[in-house]
């Protein structure tokens, strides 16, 4: 059994290596940045440390160097276990404050559970030796770029709630619901940067789509046909209510149960619109504008964007756009 101490300020992180550490008899203490871990650190003198990198207040970087410059704590193995080390610099400063090992969030348990091993195992090892004087420029460097990274993703995430926020304005507005289906396909199209957008929903039982709307679809002098809502992929949506995301790399199109004369697309996000008791359609994206498929964050986007549906009413308004009223 080993003293361990486990640095993350995202709770849910730090909770869930706590617990597999716990598991194996360990003894855990927890910290929320390196200035506080620097703390638990000289109070509890632990045999291991494993810590995140990007934090608050001081991030993993400088609290190895810190723990390095210090006495009793230099020769304490420490492994980095973060999503954020994927640059080059970043593996050479980890290298330089003599870090056992760099794992990357999500791991498998057993590769966690054997680096703690394989750590614990060399601590004795280690010598405690000053830092090289390239650390500071390296470091500066590194998380100079990590926070640029994090202001554009924060400015994506600020647009995205922005078009959101103006969507949900004329949604409250409207009441032609021919027009709403009509704004619904276009803002999802436009939120999550996709080439185009169908929407397909039912009031009523039975595998045909009572009404559907479409965005960035040129078909041309030809009428589409009117999807199913039970064809292909789009229909196993709808029977799992559960979101449906792929991209081929090479470029083929993905067979997503659209009718002929839709667009090919070789990247798709999918989703169910449903109400807590009952699946009234779905909404197929295609084809990411600039990328090559869609992120886990567009269908986390998307989710928050189908819950505004729910919450003005969709499926009512779809009944009231019944074509054959």
């Amino acid at each position: 059994m080993a003293k361990i101490l486990v640095i993350d300020d995202n709770d849910s992180n730090r909770k869930l290596v706590v617990t597999l550490l716990n598991c194996q008899d360990h003894r855990t203490f927890e910290a929320i940045d390196g200035a506080d871990g620097l703390a638990s650190a000289r109070a509890e003198q632990p045999d291991l440390v494993i810590s995140d990198i990007l934090m608050p207040t001081m991030d993993g970087y400088e609290f190895v160097r810190q723990l390095r410059s210090d006495v009793k704590l230099g020769a304490t193995p420490v492994i980095l276990y973060t999503a954020h080390y994927h640059e080059r610099e970043a593996r050479k400063l980890a290298e330089a404050c003599r870090v056992a090992r760099v794992l990357t969030k999500p791991c498998a348990t057993a590769d966690l559970l054997a680096a703690v091993e394989q750590a614990l195992a060399g601590a004795a090892e280690r010598v405690a030796a000053p830092v090289t004087e390239s650390f500071d420029r390296t470091h500066l460097h590194l998380i100079t770029n990590k926070l640029s990274r994090k202001t554009g993703e924060l400015e994506v995430a600020n647009a995205r709630l922005a078009a959101l926020t103006d969507l949900n304005v004329q949604l409250a507005s409207e009441r032609d619901p021919r027009v709403l289906l009509e704004k619904v396909c276009y803002g999802a199209r436009h939120l999550l940067g996709a080439k185009y957008a169908v929407l397909a929903v039912s009031a009523k039982s039975g595998p045909d789509a009572l009404t559907f709307s479409t965005s960035g679809v040129d078909s041309g002098s030809l009428e589409l046909t009117r999807p199913r809502l039970d064809a292909g992929l789009l229909g196993r949506v709808v029977t799992e209510r559960r979101s449906w995301r792929a991209s081929n790399a090479d470029g083929h199109p993905i067979d997503a149960g659209l009718p002929s004369g839709y667009p090919p697309a070789s990247a798709i996000l999918a989703a169910p619109l449903m109400s807590l008791t009952q699946t009234f359609g779905w909404v197929c994206l295609a084809d990411k504008v600039g990328g090559a498929g869609f992120s886990a964050e567009d269908e986390h986007s998307d989710r928050r964007f189908r819950h505004w549906l729910f919450v003005f009413g969709l499926p009512q308004q779809a009944a009231r756009a019944d074509p054959e009223d």
